[in-house]
Order: structure tokens, then C-alpha cells, then sequence
């Protein structure tokens, strides 16, 4: 029995009023959804952000639909500043007070940009930027143009000027202000009474540029500000150490530089930059550590060193301060080594730089260069071992690189005169820097590189830098050889002595690739056979280029005799190599390593 349908207009309506209950439901439903999104998701946030926060000020200056209105508000600030320039200029306003209301006008700007940050206001970062540029301009003109500001007062509202706005980017989260502070106050500092400044207000001005514009970089990633701000205090300083120089090297008065306040002004810019590196490697965490911070150490040291010594012409007197200044460094970097970070970033800076300081106030306190390198050597071996404690691929770069100091600063001193110094102070000396060196490179072969270090990975993926210390201990060891060479010749032999030297010199090369040729057999390591193959060439080098043309006789035939030698060897050892790869490939203590992987 079928049953009776209603009519088609009845099943439409009821249809669409279905379809509108549904809607209406989901609408609802939809609402009650986004009420309970959290405030603290992305998108939220990104909304937020749109509504409540300023737009970018690049954006406000360029590019934006009210750029008639900024530009504008510029022309009307800069009339009425002229305005005030253009009365001064007539003789209409007296000149301390012309200059007192253009210093009112620009602070009253620069308070008008803080008002209107704290309103998110567009207008604000021309107001800050106008105040800010009109306050070093005039602080700079009234000085150098008309005198008619106290020094003392010029450079206090420099300072006073940078850091109100330094505290106005930091009250408003915004970088515009501190920026513009800093780098007006720092050209304002260097352009009054250049290149006569008074120095001593001028360096504590740039200090407090440098302290800021490290803050700067809190609020924006400039980098380029501190590296800009780094080169006007070390240019600045550099003019007034030369100036220092130049006057005490003629015996001249020098009060007007202030020489007393030299010192104290580079140890407080010196140990400023010191510990701005040390807080922007602590801030990073495990973020990578920024270049400026990561090379501030090392040419803050070198810079400081050489300032010191260049002025005062009495490298004594500084050596003291830089060789306490590299034990602080050395603490600086045990003390970053205990925050067990990966790699231990910023270990190896600090400790380059401790090296540095060490390097040239050890000299200084000696009165020698030579004394002082087995100290240094010693230095490089430790930092190689705490490199391995400390999983810090750069600190056993540093030591590589120390131990090639070490070497380069012995041949140069022994080649240009040695007879200044003793032939037994020379051997043991060298004897020493020799034995630390080959034991360095022992050791890094017997332990691998730190896991996952950047200057490895990137640089170095199979240790080569570690023949470093092996071609210093080589050096090393042949001007000990030679010591002991020139002590028996000027005491017991007749005959011509540079020509007995000359021909000591060849077979002494030799001999060192004969010995290497033998310690390559014993350890089957290639890597000490190809360094014997290089000091076979030099040696054949030194004998068939030099030898045969400068000197004759005995000597020449024992220097060639010694190449030969070590020539029929090689190309033995060459003939005969064994070449399995799992036995005879490995450095010198890989065995070791692996056995001990193995235990």
C-alpha cells in the first residue's frame, strides 16, 4: 500500500529551511572554534604583531603609501631649525643663545619620537632620526665653528645624546634610535678638532660608542655597526699613539696629547672589547657564535700589544700588563670550557689570543726572543692535549699554528746573528723546542681530531695541518745539529768555517731523510716517507744549487755522498713498499687508536 507524498513545493521549502538551520549551525560552531585558539599560536601571534607593533622603520622611509606626509614633516623639522641657524647667523639671536634653543629644539625632537614610539605612531622614527642628526650637527658647528661651547660640555652632551637614545631603542624594542645615537656620536667625536682632538675625551667617547653598539646588536643583527666602530677607535687611537711616538722620539714636550692618559685608555678599550666578546659568546648559547665576537679576542690582543710598545718605545715596561693580560685570557677560556657546550665555542679565540699577548710580552720581559720559545712550546703541546679534553677542533689548530711560530721565530733569530746568543744556550734551546714538537705530532696521531669540528670538516678532513709540528720539530731539530756543528768548528777545526758550514748544512739534511727513511720502515708509514722524500730534494737541492757553485773539497764531497745515500734508500724503500692498505696506510699511532676501539 503506498503512502501519499507531499507535494513538491512542501519537500522544497523544507528543504531550504534545513538548509538553513545548518548553516546557521556551522557558523556557530565555526565561531565558537576560533574563540578558543589559543592567543599564543603563530597566528595569533602574527596578528597581534600587525595590530600592535610599529611598522619596520625602512619601510616608514621607504616605499610607503605616506611617504609624501614624512617627507614633509622632514622639510617643516629642518625649516624651522634653519630658521633658528638663520637668526643666530644674522646677529638677531646672541650665540650661546642661538646655540642653547637649537640644542632645546633637537632634544624636544628626540622627546617628541619617544612619545610617539610610545603610541606606535609612523611619525616617530623621523622625529628621532631629525632630533638626533640636528644635535650632533649643531654640538659639532657651535665648537669648531664658533668656539662658543666649553670642550668639556660638547663631549658630555655627546655622550648624554647617544645614550638617551640607546635607552629610547631599548624601552620601545626598536633598533632606529640606538644606531643613529651611536654612530652620530662617534663621527661627531672624531670630526671635532680633528686631527687634533683632545684624545683622552675622544677615547672615552669611543668607548662608550663600542659598548653601545654591542647593545645594538641585541636588538637587530648589525654586525657591520661594531666592525665600523672597531676601526675609527683603533684608527683613532693609532693617530694618537704615531703623534706620542713622534714627540718623544724627539725629545719634545708632549703634554698637549696627554701621554700619561695613554695607557690607562687602551688597557680600559682593551679590556672593554675583551669582555664584549666574552658576554656575545656567552649570549649565544648554542647558536653560532658571531665573527666579530669570535675574532674580537685575537685582534684586540695584537692591537693593544703593539699599541703599547709603539708609543711608549719600551716594550719592558708594557710587557708586564700583556703578560697578565694573557693569563686572564687563559682563564677566560677554562672558564668557557666548563659550560659543556659542543666544541666548546669560544675556547679557542680566548686562547689564541692569550697566545698572542704571551708571545709578545715574554720576549719583552726577557730582553730576548730566543728564551722565551720553549715556554711557548710547551703552551702549544697543552693546548693541543686540553683540544682534546675540551673537544675543540679550533684550540688544535691554534696549537699547530703556535708550534710554526715557534720554529719561524728560531730560524729567523739564529739565521740573521747567531752569534749574539751562546752555542749552548742555542742547543738546548733548540734541543727542547725539537723534543715538545715531535712529540706534539706523535701525539696527534695517536688521537684523532675532535668529532664534528667545523675547522676539520671543512679545512681538514685528514689531520695534514698536523705535519705542522713535525716540520717544525725538523727545523728544530737541524739548527740544534747546527749548534753543535758551529761550537766544534770555531773551537777545532782550521780550515775556512763557512764552507765547512755550508757542506755540515747539506749532509745534515740527509741525514735527517736517512732517518726518516728508516723510522717510514719500522712504523710502515707513508706519511713519513714522503716527508723523507721532501727532505731528500732539499738536501739534493742544497748540494747540486748551492753547494757545488759556493764551496769545494771534502765538505762538498761528503754533502754529495750524503745525498746519495739517502737517494739509493729511497728509491729502494720505493721499490720494495709494501702496499696494504689495511696495514701500511696508517699514520703513525692509528694501531694504537684501533686497538683501543677495539678494547
Amino acid at each position: 500500500m503506498s503512502t501519499e507524498q507531499p507535494p513538491l513545493e512542501e519537500r522544497v521549502a523544507q528543504l531550504e529551511t534545513q538548509v538553513q538551520q545548518l548553516s546557521k549551525q556551522v557558523a556557530e560552531c565555526t565561531q565558537n572554534d576560533l574563540s578558543r585558539v589559543p592567543t599564543s599560536t603563530p597566528l595569533a601571534k602574527k596578528q597581534e604583531s600587525k595590530e600592535e607593533t610599529m611598522p619596520n622603520e625602512a619601510t616608514l622611509l621607504v616605499g610607503s603609501s605616506s611617504l609624501l606626509q614624512h617627507i614633509s614633516a622632514v622639510c617643516f623639522l629642518l625649516v624651522a631649525a634653519l630658521g633658528l641657524r638663520a637668526l643666530t647667523d644674522n646677529q638677531m639671536l646672541d650665540l650661546q643663545i642661538g646655540t642653547a634653543l637649537g640644542m632645546g629644539y633637537a632634544a624636544v625632537l628626540i622627546s617628541i619620537g619617544y612619545l610617539l614610539y610610545r603610541k606606535s605612531k609612523s611619525m616617530a622614527p623621523i622625529f628621532i632620526t631629525t632630533g638626533g642628526l640636528l644635535m650632533f650637527s649643531v654640538l659639532v658647528e657651535t665648537y669648531t665653528r664658533f668656539s662658543s661651547t666649553p670642550v668639556e660640555l660638547v663631549y658630555i652632551m655627546l655622550a648624554v645624546t647617544g645614550i638617551s637614545m640607546a635607552a629610547i631603542s631599548y624601552i620601545n624594542k626598536t633598533a632606529l634610535p640606538i644606531i643613529i645615537g651611536t654612530l652620530g656620536m662617534c663621527i661627531a667625536a672624531v670630526a671635532i678638532d680633528y686631527p687634533n682632538p683632545y684624545f683622552p675625551y675622544l677615547g672615552l667617547l669611543l668607548w662608550i660608542s663600542n659598548i653601545l653598539g654591542f647593545f645594538a646588536t641585541r636588538l637587530k643583527r648589525c654586525s657591520w655597526l661594531r666592525w665600523l666602530l672597531l676601526f675609527i677607535t683603533h684608527f683613532m687611537l693609532q693617530i694618537w699613539g704615531l703623534k706620542l711616538s713622534g714627540f718623544l722620539s724627539r725629545g719634545d714636550a708632549a703634554e698637549h696629547l696627554s701621554p700619561d692618559w695613554f695607557i690607562p685608555i687602551v688597557i680600559l678599550i682593551g679590556g672593554t672589547f675583551m669582555m664584549l666578546s666574552l658576554m656575545g659568546i656567552i649570549r649565544s648559547g648554542d647558536e653560532k657564535i658571531s665573527r666579530f665576537d669570535f675574532s674580537l679576542p685575537v685582534l684586540n690582543a695584537g692591537w693593544c700589544y703593539v699599541a703599547g710598545i709603539y708609543a711608549l718605545k719600551n716594550p719592558t715596561l708594557f710587557g708586564a700588563p700583556a703578560a697578565a693580560a694573557a693569563i686572564i685570557h687563559f682563564a677566560i677560556a677554562f672558564r668557557l670550557s666548563d659550560r659543556q657546550r659542543r666544541n666548546a665555542p669560544g675556547t679557542n679565540t680566548f686562547t689564541a689570543g692569550g697566545f698572542i699577548l704571551t708571545g709578545l710580552s715574554l720576549p719583552a720581559m726577557f730582553g730576548d726572543m730566543l728564551l722565551p720559545l720553549p715556554v711557548l712550546s710547551i703552551l702549544a703541546f697543552i693546548c693541543c692535549y686540553y683540544s682534546k679534553k675540551w673537544v675543540s677542533g679550533g684550540m688544535r689548530m691554534t696549537a699547530y699554528l703556535m708550534q710554526a711560530y715557534v720554529s719561524l721565530i728560531l730560524a729567523v733569530e739564529l739565521i740573521s746573528d747567531s752569534s749574539i746568543h751562546p752555542p749552548i744556550v742555542t742547543f738546548l734551546v733548540a734541543t727542547t723546542c725539537t723534543l715538545i714538537s715531535l712529540y706534539q705530532y706523535r701525539y696527534c696521531r695517536q688521537h684523532k681530531p675532535p668529532e664534528h669540528s667545523q675547522a676539520f670538516e671543512r679545512f681538514d678532513k685528514h689531520d695534514l695541518s698536523a705535519l705542522l709540528p713535525l716540520f717544525a720539530g725538523l727545523t728544530n731539530g737541524f739548527f740544534m745539529t747546527m749548534a753543535i756543528v758551529y761550537y766544534f768548528l770555531q773551537n777545532y777545526y782550521r780550515g775556512d768555517i763557512a764552507t765547512a758550514l755550508s757542506g755540515a748544512q747539506s749532509v745534515t739534511i740527509n741525514l735527517a731523510a736517512i732517518l726518516l727513511i728508516f723510522l717510514a720502515i719500522y712504523r710502515h708509514n707513508k706519511e713519513l716517507r714522503n716527508v723523507a722524500i721532501l727532505l731528500m730534494i732539499i738536501g739534493g737541492s742544497k748540494v747540486f744549487i748551492i753547494d757545488l757553485f759556493r764551496i769545494s773539497g771534502t765538505w762538498l764531497v761528503a754533502g754529495i755522498f750524503a745525498f746519495g745515500i739517502a737517494a739509493a734508500l729511497q728509491s729502494l724503500v720505493l721499490a720494495r713498499w709494501k702496499t696494504d692498505p689495511t696495514e701500511h696506510k696508517q699514520p703513525i699511532g692509528e694501531k694504537e687508536i684501533d686497538s683501543q676501539e677495539a678494547t
